[in-house]
Parts: C-alpha cells; structure tokens; sequence
C-alpha cells in the first residue's frame, strides 16, 4: 500500500510538474545545415583550410543558437560544412548576417558562389 501511495504521489507531482511547464516537454528542435561549394581556382587550398579554421572560431561558434560545425573535402575538389542550431531562425539568422558580415568577406571571396548550394534539415527525434 505504501509503495502504491509513493506510486501515485509521484505520478502526480510530475503530471502536475509538465502541465506547468509544458516547455519542459517539448523536444528541442535541432537544425541540420548543409552547404557544399568549390573554391575559386586560383585559391591557395592551405590558406583556405586555415581560414575556414578561423571563421569557425572567429564567427560561426559566437552566434546564438551555435551547437556544432564541421568542414570535409571530396576528392574532387568539393567542400561542405555541416553546421548544427538550436532551432531554424537561429540558423536563418545566421546566414543572413554572415553574407553581408565584413569580417569573413574574405573567406566568401575564396568562395566559387555559383557552385554553392546549402540546404537545413530538421534532426529526426530518433537519431539524437
């Protein structure tokens, strides 16, 4: 009877707990950025490496909503970086300021913008 009675406080007190803060319930939205581009021909591929080192740090990890951002390289020459948010404005938000941002122009100057193409995914609840 006991066990039942500590049971059913419990259940009440968090049924009670997440009808006052349904936020707690809410499973956080994580955003999935993917932009893939080649750089210009006459880049300096170290130098390019280094600088998307640096845009990291310097830029992309200060904005709000930043989890995580990664960089590869195929074998032909294409490059992605792989940014994850907390949630979809803070990525817009982001982008937005990055592409009229004077402190990484020189990075979107090593850029090729006609191969360019980024696209944001929703995290599956699953795969977290």
């Amino acid at each position: 009877m006991k066990h039942l009675l500590l049971l059913t406080t419990l259940f009440l007190t968090l049924t009670s707990f997440t009808q006052l803060h349904p936020e707690k319930r809410k499973s956080k939205e994580i955003i999935i950025e993917v932009t893939t581009f080649k750089i210009k021909s006459d880049i300096d591929i170290a130098a390019f490496e280094k600088r998307d080192q640096s845009t990291k740090r310097e830029y992309t990890a200060k904005q709000p909503g930043f989890m995580k951002r990664m960089s590869g390289v195929s074998e032909n020459g294409e490059y992605v970086v792989v940014v994850y948010w907390k949630t979809m404005a803070n990525a817009e938000a982001s982008m937005s300021k990055f592409m009229s941002d004077s402190s990484v122009a020189d990075y979107m100057a090593m850029i090729d913008n006609s191969t360019m193409k980024m696209s944001r995914y929703k995290m599956l609840k699953r795969s977290r």
